[in-house]
């Protein structure tokens, strides 16, 4: 397995325990005028953005990977 791979895997399993902690979080509500209720749901927000910006960028360069790879096939056939 090569690192990038590695990567991958992780942001996968990260994606995994952070969408169960996020359905946890679901069940609480964030209290609009606590400021320390704001702040946590703010943070968790912008982990979760990393998360799904991070999938979306591999997603495309796979996508691309195999795109290229289907023209090639074409080419041959």
């Amino acid at each position: 397995m090569s690192e990038e791979d590695d990567e991958e895997a992780n942001i996968w399993m990260m994606a995994d325990i952070t969408f169960e902690g996020f359905e946890l979080y679901q069940k609480d509500e964030v209290n609009f005028d606590d400021p320390k209720s704001l702040r946590k749901a703010y943070h968790e927000l912008l982990s979760y953005s990393y998360i799904v910006s991070k999938a979306y960028k591999n997603l495309r360069r796979d996508f691309k990977n195999l795109s290229q790879g289907h023209l090639k096939l074409e080419k041959t056939l």
